[in-house]
């Protein structure tokens, strides 16, 4: 019977027969009668069990050859491109796709760029690129204070992202791990040197201030090395005055320069 096979279809992509009958709120003795042909669902029944998978009666009703091809598929269609579920699963395969080309780039760095909420100030950061099982994965330590500040109450932050290589552009992605208040994107140009020594591009985030005004800055990420000392690199972190930074630093992330200037010359890429 056609309905029988189309409930069965239906079923499979569920971890269980019990899991079924529970989210829907049927019984599940009753339920295996549907299944096993005892009994046909009355009317209501039907309507319950149609609303719960997301098809119409006839639907449910049509031979069962037709229902795959017709509805099944296209359901698997429509969630492949679907928001969020389809975005995320690309999102995933274009990581995974990613791995080989970002492995040169695995290891520790810091991260400088204009603050965001403090004007006028320079951010630096530790950054870790790791692998996974998933593809590249990174991870930013922050130290919310003055580097110079002793005795001050320090606010810290960790976020946790991936990264993406993209048609010769590496994508990041990331979100706070701690308060979960922000997201932030950031995009590099890669390195075609033997040895790494920087990496450039853009980043866009929120201020961490209470308006929490939306910026973009240049960024510049110095490679550390494979390995690090991280209490050490992390206790440099935190904001800095202009002139405390190198200055072919500064001039790498001046968001003052024109567009038309390559971001390589800054640093003598």
């Amino acid at each position: 019977m056609d309905l029988i096979e189309n409930l069965k279809l239906l079923c499979g992509h569920y971890d269980s027969m019990a899991q079924v009958c529970r989210k829907m709120g049927i019984n599940r003795t009753q339920f295996n009668k549907y299944l096993n042909g005892k009994v046909t669902p009355s009317k209501a029944n039907l309507r319950m069990i149609c609303d719960f998978f997301g098809v119409e009666e006839f639907e449910i009703l049509m031979p069962h050859e037709q229902f795959t091809k017709q509805v099944i598929a296209a359901r698997a269609e429509s969630n492949t491109h679907a928001y969020p579920d389809g975005y995320f699963k690309k999102v995933a395969e274009l990581r995974s796709q990613s791995r080989v080309g970002l492995e040169r780039y695995l290891g520790w760095y810091h991260e400088y760029y204009y603050s965001l909420g403090y004007p006028g100030r320079i951010f630096r950061s530790l950054i870790e690129v790791s692998t996974t099982k998933q593809g590249i994965a990174y991870a930013r330590y922050e130290r919310l204070i003055g580097a110079a500040a002793r005795g001050e109450k320090v606010t810290h932050c960790r976020y946790h992202g991936i990264a993406v290589n993209l048609c010769d552009r590496i994508f990041l992605m990331d979100y706070e791990a701690l308060t979960e208040n922000e997201i932030t994107q950031t995009v590099l140009f890669p390195s075609y040197k033997s040895q790494l020594k920087h990496l450039l591009g853009v980043k866009i985030g929120v201020s961490s201030k209470s308006h929490r005004t939306p910026a973009c800055t240049r960024v510049l990420y110095d490679y550390l090395g494979e390995t690090v000392d991280f209490k050490k690199q992390f206790r440099v972190c935190g904001l800095y005055e202009e002139a405390e930074i190198d200055g072919r630093i500064r001039a790498a992330i001046d968001n003052r320069r024109g567009v038309d200037e390559p971001l390589f010359l800054a640093i003598g890429e």
